[in-house]
């Protein structure tokens, strides 16, 4: 089964993902609710599934756009947009594979972009390419955020290496999935120019089981880096 009908067969069989993540909240609220117009901020997600935190965005004034595997999720987003007066927020939706269909966005042009738990389903190699390709579309000072899938939660088996399908947990029917640690989340995000901010732990445990465990990870590209373009807005908040 390739990709496409793998997401597209998980998402037209769950009500999923209708609500944001907090850690994405909390993200776009420390950097862009200081906006003088916030309208003027573009927010690109990979990985959009059926569209909660572009959403959560979109309502909180921000242009959006996104790319998704899932034709259902990326309709059933839309129908929700449209229900909810939001549509005219949206910029670009883009269906199929994100290293593809990145290539359609304009340089330069997004204040964020964002990953929840999406890139990890990708292995390391696909992963540092896709991301090279996401940091192309920052507007100088644009921040990149992820959360993406942690070792040693339940399902995490050493010996499998860090790109396997769990047989237990919470992760489990979810395909292959990458696991990271502080070293090679941050080894995985490099770029020239671009700048580590922040990396914190989430960790669900019941009765000594760490159910979950996320590794959320924030980053800049540097205000002075650019190829000829764009200028972003830089958010007067302290990190």
């Amino acid at each position: 089964m390739n990709e496409s009908s793998f997401w597209e067969q998980i998402f037209s069989k769950k009500e999923w993902g209708k609500y944001p993540s907090e850690s994405v909240i909390r993200f776009i609220a420390r950097n862009f609710y200081n906006a003088k117009d916030r309208n003027k901020i573009s927010i690109l997600e990979l990985g959009l599934g059926t569209g909660a935190n572009l959403w959560f965005c979109a309502r909180e004034g921000f242009k959006v756009s996104g790319i998704e595997w899932s034709k259902t999720g990326v309709e059933r987003f839309k129908t929700r947009m449209q229900n909810e007066n939001l549509s005219t927020q949206i910029a670009q939706l883009e269906i199929g594979d994100y290293l593809e269909k990145l290539d359609n966005f304009k340089d330069e042009s997004f204040d964020a972009v964002i990953d929840v738990a999406s890139l990890c389903c990708n292995d390391r190699e696909k992963t540092r390419a896709i991301f090279q390709k996401a940091f192309k579309k920052l507007k100088a000072g644009g921040k990149f955020f992820s959360i993406t899938l942690a070792k040693g939660l339940l399902g995490y088996d050493e010996s499998k290496g860090d790109f396997f399908e769990p047989k237990e947990g919470i992760y489990t029917h979810l395909g292959f999935l990458r696991f990271d640690d502080e070293l090679s989340i941050k080894e995985l995000y490099t770029h020239e120019g671009f700048k580590f901010l922040n990396l914190s732990t989430q960790i669900l445990e019941n009765k000594g089981k760490v159910l979950d465990k996320l590794l959320i990870f924030e980053g800049v590209k540097m205000p002075d880096f650019t190829h000829g373009g764009g200028g972003g807005w830089l958010p007067t908040t302290s990190k």
